[in-house]
Protein backbone atom coordinates (compact mmCIF):
# COMPACT_ATOMS: atom_id res chain seq x y z
CA UNK A 1 0.00 0.00 0.00
CA UNK A 2 1.29 3.48 -0.89
CA UNK A 3 1.88 5.80 2.03
CA UNK A 4 -0.86 8.34 2.61
CA UNK A 5 0.48 11.45 0.90
CA UNK A 6 -1.98 14.19 1.76
CA UNK A 7 -1.31 16.55 4.67
CA UNK A 8 -3.12 15.58 7.88
CA UNK A 9 -4.70 18.19 10.15
CA UNK A 10 -4.53 17.87 13.93
CA UNK A 11 -6.82 20.35 15.68
CA UNK A 12 -5.94 21.08 19.30
CA UNK A 13 -2.43 21.23 20.72
CA UNK A 14 -2.93 19.86 24.21
CA UNK A 15 -1.47 16.60 25.48
CA UNK A 16 -3.23 14.47 22.87
CA UNK A 17 -2.84 16.79 19.91
CA UNK A 18 0.85 17.43 20.42
CA UNK A 19 1.53 13.73 20.86
CA UNK A 20 -0.46 12.79 17.74
CA UNK A 21 1.24 15.50 15.70
CA UNK A 22 4.70 14.41 16.83
CA UNK A 23 4.06 10.69 16.41
CA UNK A 24 2.64 11.00 12.89
CA UNK A 25 5.27 13.53 11.79
CA UNK A 26 8.05 11.18 12.91
CA UNK A 27 6.45 8.48 10.78
CA UNK A 28 6.77 10.72 7.73
CA UNK A 29 3.26 12.20 7.49
CA UNK A 30 2.81 15.87 6.70
CA UNK A 31 1.16 17.37 9.78
CA UNK A 32 -0.67 20.67 10.08
CA UNK A 33 -1.18 21.43 13.77
CA UNK A 34 -3.78 24.00 14.78
CA UNK A 35 -4.25 25.58 18.18
CA UNK A 36 -6.88 28.08 19.26
CA UNK A 37 -5.57 31.64 19.60
CA UNK A 38 -6.79 31.50 23.21
CA UNK A 39 -3.67 29.46 23.96
CA UNK A 40 -1.18 31.66 22.13
CA UNK A 41 1.39 31.66 24.95
CA UNK A 42 1.45 27.88 25.38
CA UNK A 43 1.72 27.32 21.62
CA UNK A 44 4.33 29.97 20.78
CA UNK A 45 7.41 27.73 20.81
CA UNK A 46 5.80 25.08 18.60
CA UNK A 47 4.43 27.73 16.25
CA UNK A 48 7.83 29.42 15.90
CA UNK A 49 9.93 26.26 15.52
CA UNK A 50 7.41 23.84 13.96
CA UNK A 51 9.00 21.17 16.15
CA UNK A 52 7.82 18.86 18.94
CA UNK A 53 10.10 16.54 20.89
CA UNK A 54 8.54 13.20 21.84
CA UNK A 55 9.92 10.47 24.09
CA UNK A 56 8.74 7.09 25.37
CA UNK A 57 7.20 3.88 24.04
CA UNK A 58 9.73 3.67 21.21
CA UNK A 59 8.78 6.99 19.65
CA UNK A 60 11.77 9.11 20.57
CA UNK A 61 12.80 12.01 18.39
CA UNK A 62 12.19 15.57 17.29
CA UNK A 63 9.24 15.81 14.93
CA UNK A 64 9.09 18.50 12.28
CA UNK A 65 5.64 19.76 11.41
CA UNK A 66 4.48 21.01 8.05
CA UNK A 67 2.48 23.81 9.70
CA UNK A 68 1.82 25.07 13.22
CA UNK A 69 -0.82 27.75 13.17
CA UNK A 70 -3.61 29.64 14.90
CA UNK A 71 -5.45 29.84 11.57
CA UNK A 72 -7.80 26.86 11.10
CA UNK A 73 -8.33 27.64 7.43
CA UNK A 74 -4.57 27.42 6.89
CA UNK A 75 -4.43 24.14 8.80
CA UNK A 76 -7.08 22.62 6.51
CA UNK A 77 -5.41 23.56 3.21
CA UNK A 78 -5.08 20.46 1.03
CA UNK A 79 -6.29 18.23 3.89
CA UNK A 80 -8.64 15.26 3.68
CA UNK A 81 -8.21 13.80 7.21
CA UNK A 82 -9.07 16.17 10.06
CA UNK A 83 -8.32 14.91 13.60
CA UNK A 84 -10.01 16.75 16.45
CA UNK A 85 -8.21 16.00 19.73
CA UNK A 86 -9.76 18.40 22.23
CA UNK A 87 -11.73 17.51 25.39
CA UNK A 88 -15.46 17.03 24.90
CA UNK A 89 -16.24 20.31 26.66
CA UNK A 90 -14.18 22.18 24.02
CA UNK A 91 -15.69 20.41 21.00
CA UNK A 92 -18.48 22.93 20.40
CA UNK A 93 -15.98 25.79 20.25
CA UNK A 94 -13.97 23.97 17.58
CA UNK A 95 -17.08 22.71 15.75
CA UNK A 96 -18.41 26.23 15.22
CA UNK A 97 -15.11 27.38 13.73
CA UNK A 98 -14.68 24.20 11.69
CA UNK A 99 -18.15 23.85 10.13
CA UNK A 100 -17.89 26.79 7.68
CA UNK A 101 -14.60 25.35 6.39
CA UNK A 102 -15.76 21.78 5.79
CA UNK A 103 -16.29 20.28 2.35
CA UNK A 104 -17.63 17.00 0.99
CA UNK A 105 -14.08 15.64 0.80
CA UNK A 106 -13.23 15.98 4.49
CA UNK A 107 -13.07 13.09 6.94
CA UNK A 108 -13.42 14.44 10.48
CA UNK A 109 -12.41 12.06 13.30
CA UNK A 110 -13.07 12.92 16.95
CA UNK A 111 -10.51 11.55 19.44
CA UNK A 112 -12.20 10.60 21.79
CA UNK A 113 -15.73 11.25 20.62
CA UNK A 114 -17.92 11.09 23.74
CA UNK A 115 -20.96 11.13 21.41
CA UNK A 116 -19.46 14.16 19.65
CA UNK A 117 -20.39 12.95 16.17
CA UNK A 118 -24.06 13.23 17.12
CA UNK A 119 -23.45 16.77 18.33
CA UNK A 120 -21.51 17.72 15.18
CA UNK A 121 -24.22 16.22 12.95
CA UNK A 122 -26.84 18.35 14.72
CA UNK A 123 -24.77 21.51 14.36
CA UNK A 124 -24.14 20.77 10.67
CA UNK A 125 -27.90 20.57 10.17
CA UNK A 126 -28.50 23.82 12.02
CA UNK A 127 -25.83 25.56 9.95
CA UNK A 128 -27.71 24.59 6.78
CA UNK A 129 -24.40 23.95 5.06
CA UNK A 130 -24.37 22.08 1.78
CA UNK A 131 -21.14 20.31 2.72
CA UNK A 132 -21.41 16.62 3.61
CA UNK A 133 -18.15 15.68 5.32
CA UNK A 134 -17.67 12.16 6.59
CA UNK A 135 -17.61 12.26 10.39
CA UNK A 136 -16.46 9.58 12.81
CA UNK A 137 -15.37 9.08 16.40
CA UNK A 138 -12.91 6.88 18.24
CA UNK A 139 -13.44 5.48 21.73
CA UNK A 140 -10.09 6.73 23.04
CA UNK A 141 -6.91 8.44 22.05
CA UNK A 142 -4.23 5.92 21.04
CA UNK A 143 -1.81 7.61 23.44
CA UNK A 144 -1.52 7.95 27.20
CA UNK A 145 0.57 11.10 27.14
CA UNK A 146 1.48 14.31 28.93
CA UNK A 147 3.16 17.58 27.93
CA UNK A 148 6.31 17.88 30.05
CA UNK A 149 7.46 21.30 28.83
CA UNK A 150 6.67 23.61 25.92
CA UNK A 151 7.32 21.61 22.77
CA UNK A 152 7.99 18.36 24.65
CA UNK A 153 5.64 15.41 25.18
CA UNK A 154 6.18 12.12 26.97
CA UNK A 155 4.41 8.92 25.92
CA UNK A 156 4.48 6.33 28.74
CA UNK A 157 1.67 4.07 27.46
CA UNK A 158 -0.15 3.37 24.22
CA UNK A 159 -3.48 1.75 23.35
CA UNK A 160 -2.95 -1.72 21.82
CA UNK A 161 -6.27 -1.34 20.02
CA UNK A 162 -9.17 1.09 19.77
CA UNK A 163 -12.42 1.33 17.85
CA UNK A 164 -13.88 3.77 15.33
CA UNK A 165 -17.27 4.28 13.75
CA UNK A 166 -18.63 6.76 11.29
CA UNK A 167 -22.00 8.43 11.58
CA UNK A 168 -23.69 6.65 9.91
CA UNK A 169 -22.00 3.31 10.58
CA UNK A 170 -22.50 2.12 7.01
CA UNK A 171 -19.74 4.58 6.02
CA UNK A 172 -17.19 3.34 8.55
CA UNK A 173 -15.36 1.39 5.85
CA UNK A 174 -14.43 4.64 4.12
CA UNK A 175 -12.89 5.95 7.34
CA UNK A 176 -11.05 2.68 7.93
CA UNK A 177 -9.52 2.88 4.46
CA UNK A 178 -7.66 6.00 5.56
CA UNK A 179 -7.08 5.33 9.27
CA UNK A 180 -5.91 1.72 8.95
CA UNK A 181 -2.66 2.68 7.25
CA UNK A 182 -1.90 5.42 9.76
CA UNK A 183 -3.11 3.46 12.80
CA UNK A 184 -2.92 -0.31 12.25
CA UNK A 185 -4.37 -0.89 15.75
CA UNK A 186 -7.74 0.65 14.85
CA UNK A 187 -10.76 -1.67 14.78
CA UNK A 188 -14.23 -1.14 13.34
CA UNK A 189 -16.93 -0.46 15.94
CA UNK A 190 -20.62 -1.27 15.58
CA UNK A 191 -21.73 2.37 15.55
CA UNK A 192 -20.94 5.66 17.27
CA UNK A 193 -22.98 4.72 20.34
CA UNK A 194 -20.96 1.54 20.79
CA UNK A 195 -17.73 3.48 20.33
CA UNK A 196 -18.68 6.24 22.79
CA UNK A 197 -19.80 3.72 25.41
CA UNK A 198 -16.48 1.88 25.01
CA UNK A 199 -14.50 4.83 26.37
CA UNK A 200 -13.03 3.57 29.67
CA UNK A 201 -12.76 7.05 31.20
CA UNK A 202 -16.40 7.59 32.28
CA UNK A 203 -16.53 4.07 33.69
CA UNK A 204 -13.41 4.47 35.85
CA UNK A 205 -12.79 8.11 36.63
CA UNK A 206 -15.97 9.59 38.18
CA UNK A 207 -16.58 6.74 40.63
CA UNK A 208 -12.88 6.47 41.43
CA UNK A 209 -12.62 10.17 42.20
CA UNK A 210 -15.89 10.62 44.10
CA UNK A 211 -15.26 7.61 46.32
CA UNK A 212 -11.95 9.25 47.23
CA UNK A 213 -13.24 12.81 47.69
CA UNK A 214 -12.23 13.02 51.35
CA UNK A 215 -8.73 11.75 50.62
CA UNK A 216 -8.23 14.20 47.74
CA UNK A 217 -9.35 17.22 49.75
CA UNK A 218 -7.67 16.23 53.02
CA UNK A 219 -4.34 15.58 51.31
CA UNK A 220 -4.41 18.90 49.50
CA UNK A 221 -4.22 17.06 46.19
CA UNK A 222 -1.40 14.65 47.06
CA UNK A 223 -3.31 11.79 45.53
CA UNK A 224 -2.95 9.21 42.79
CA UNK A 225 -6.06 7.44 41.57
CA UNK A 226 -4.00 4.72 39.91
CA UNK A 227 -1.68 4.39 42.89
CA UNK A 228 -4.03 4.32 45.85
CA UNK A 229 -7.58 5.12 44.78
CA UNK A 230 -8.78 1.89 43.20
CA UNK A 231 -9.09 -0.32 46.26
CA UNK A 232 -11.12 -3.57 46.12
CA UNK A 233 -14.36 -1.83 47.09
CA UNK A 234 -13.86 0.95 44.56
CA UNK A 235 -12.99 -1.64 41.93
CA UNK A 236 -16.31 -3.38 42.59
CA UNK A 237 -18.25 -0.17 41.99
CA UNK A 238 -16.35 0.46 38.75
CA UNK A 239 -17.10 -3.08 37.60
CA UNK A 240 -20.80 -2.64 38.36
CA UNK A 241 -20.91 0.65 36.42
CA UNK A 242 -19.35 -1.15 33.47
CA UNK A 243 -22.04 -3.82 33.79
CA UNK A 244 -24.71 -1.12 33.48
CA UNK A 245 -23.04 0.17 30.32
CA UNK A 246 -22.94 -3.37 28.93
CA UNK A 247 -26.65 -3.81 29.69
CA UNK A 248 -27.55 -0.48 28.08
CA UNK A 249 -25.62 -1.36 24.94
CA UNK A 250 -27.23 -4.80 24.86
CA UNK A 251 -30.72 -3.30 25.03
CA UNK A 252 -29.81 -1.14 22.05
CA UNK A 253 -28.58 -4.19 20.13
CA UNK A 254 -24.80 -3.91 20.16
CA UNK A 255 -21.74 -4.61 22.31
CA UNK A 256 -19.11 -2.44 23.88
CA UNK A 257 -15.47 -3.45 24.36
CA UNK A 258 -15.43 -6.52 26.57
CA UNK A 259 -13.35 -6.93 29.73
CA UNK A 260 -12.85 -9.87 32.05
CA UNK A 261 -13.61 -9.82 35.77
CA UNK A 262 -9.91 -9.94 36.58
CA UNK A 263 -9.25 -6.81 34.50
CA UNK A 264 -11.06 -4.70 37.11
CA UNK A 265 -9.21 -6.10 40.12
CA UNK A 266 -5.99 -4.14 39.77
CA UNK A 267 -4.84 -0.69 40.87
CA UNK A 268 -5.42 0.57 37.33
CA UNK A 269 -8.73 -1.21 36.68
CA UNK A 270 -9.32 -1.71 32.95
CA UNK A 271 -7.13 1.29 32.14
CA UNK A 272 -4.25 -1.15 32.41
CA UNK A 273 -5.84 -3.13 29.57
CA UNK A 274 -6.86 -0.15 27.43
CA UNK A 275 -3.33 1.30 27.69
CA UNK A 276 -0.11 -0.62 28.08
CA UNK A 277 3.55 0.12 28.70
CA UNK A 278 6.54 -1.79 27.39
CA UNK A 279 6.79 -3.31 30.90
CA UNK A 280 5.21 -2.82 34.34
CA UNK A 281 2.04 -1.17 33.01
CA UNK A 282 0.49 -0.61 36.45
CA UNK A 283 3.66 1.01 37.79
CA UNK A 284 4.09 3.21 34.74
CA UNK A 285 0.49 4.45 34.88
CA UNK A 286 0.73 5.14 38.62
CA UNK A 287 3.99 7.10 38.26
CA UNK A 288 3.15 9.06 35.13
CA UNK A 289 -0.51 9.88 35.70
CA UNK A 290 -0.84 11.21 39.27
CA UNK A 291 -3.93 12.97 40.56
CA UNK A 292 -6.48 14.24 40.18
CA UNK A 293 -5.33 16.93 42.57
CA UNK A 294 -8.79 18.46 43.01
CA UNK A 295 -12.38 17.74 42.08
CA UNK A 296 -12.20 20.42 39.38
CA UNK A 297 -10.64 17.92 37.02
CA UNK A 298 -11.58 16.34 33.69
CA UNK A 299 -12.05 13.04 35.52
CA UNK A 300 -15.22 14.69 36.86
CA UNK A 301 -15.96 17.77 34.73
CA UNK A 302 -15.71 15.90 31.41
CA UNK A 303 -16.41 12.27 32.20
CA UNK A 304 -19.67 12.88 34.06
CA UNK A 305 -21.46 15.45 31.84
CA UNK A 306 -20.14 14.20 28.50
CA UNK A 307 -19.80 10.49 29.27
CA UNK A 308 -22.22 9.31 31.94
CA UNK A 309 -25.04 11.82 31.41
CA UNK A 310 -25.83 10.85 27.78
CA UNK A 311 -25.89 7.17 28.77
CA UNK A 312 -28.16 7.85 31.74
CA UNK A 313 -30.58 9.89 29.62
CA UNK A 314 -30.70 7.24 26.92
CA UNK A 315 -31.40 4.60 29.53
CA UNK A 316 -34.23 6.67 31.03
CA UNK A 317 -35.72 7.32 27.60
CA UNK A 318 -35.85 3.61 26.79
CA UNK A 319 -36.86 2.23 30.17
CA UNK A 320 -33.47 0.82 31.16
CA UNK A 321 -32.25 1.07 34.74
CA UNK A 322 -28.77 2.45 35.50
CA UNK A 323 -28.90 3.15 39.26
CA UNK A 324 -25.15 3.38 39.83
CA UNK A 325 -24.53 5.65 36.85
CA UNK A 326 -27.40 7.87 38.06
CA UNK A 327 -25.98 7.90 41.59
CA UNK A 328 -22.52 8.95 40.41
CA UNK A 329 -24.05 11.79 38.39
CA UNK A 330 -26.12 12.94 41.38
CA UNK A 331 -23.23 12.79 43.84
CA UNK A 332 -20.88 14.48 41.38
CA UNK A 333 -23.41 17.24 40.81
CA UNK A 334 -23.81 17.77 44.56
CA UNK A 335 -20.08 17.75 45.27
CA UNK A 336 -19.29 20.15 42.42
CA UNK A 337 -22.36 22.36 42.88
CA UNK A 338 -23.60 21.80 39.32
CA UNK A 339 -26.58 20.04 37.80
CA UNK A 340 -24.77 17.84 35.31
CA UNK A 341 -28.04 16.34 34.07
CA UNK A 342 -28.90 19.81 32.74
CA UNK A 343 -25.47 21.15 31.79
CA UNK A 344 -24.15 17.90 30.30
CA UNK A 345 -24.61 16.42 26.85
CA UNK A 346 -28.36 15.84 26.65
CA UNK A 347 -30.43 13.97 24.08
CA UNK A 348 -31.63 17.33 22.78
CA UNK A 349 -28.12 18.70 22.27
CA UNK A 350 -27.29 15.46 20.45
CA UNK A 351 -30.33 15.78 18.21
CA UNK A 352 -31.89 12.46 19.25
CA UNK A 353 -34.51 13.48 21.82
CA UNK A 354 -37.45 12.64 19.53
CA UNK A 355 -36.17 9.20 18.52
CA UNK A 356 -37.46 5.95 19.94
CA UNK A 357 -35.02 3.07 20.40
CA UNK A 358 -35.53 1.68 16.91
CA UNK A 359 -35.22 5.09 15.28
CA UNK A 360 -32.00 5.83 17.15
CA UNK A 361 -30.37 2.58 16.08
CA UNK A 362 -31.49 3.20 12.48
CA UNK A 363 -30.09 6.72 12.63
CA UNK A 364 -26.62 5.73 13.81
CA UNK A 365 -26.58 2.83 11.34
CA UNK A 366 -27.84 4.47 8.16
CA UNK A 367 -28.26 8.17 8.92
CA UNK A 368 -32.02 7.98 8.40
CA UNK A 369 -34.25 9.30 11.17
Amino acid sequence: MDRYQKPVAVLGAGNAGCCMAADLALQGYKINLYQSPRFEEDFRLIRDTKKIEISGSGKDGVARLEKATHDMKEALEGVELVNLTVPAFAQDYFFRELIPLLTDGHIVVLWAGNFGTLRLKKLLGEAKTSARPLIAEVNTMPYGTRIKAPGKVELPVIAPSFTVSALPAEKTGSVMNVLKEIYPAVREGSNVLSVAMSNPNPVIHPAGVLLNTGRIEYSGGDFGLYREGITPSVAKVIKDIYSEVVSLAGELGFQVIQYEERDFNTTTSVMGVAFQAERDTAGVIARNFPGPHSLDDRYVTEDIPYGLVPMSLMAKAYGIETPLIDAVISIGSAVCGKNYMETGRTLDTLGISSMDKGSLVEYVSTGKS
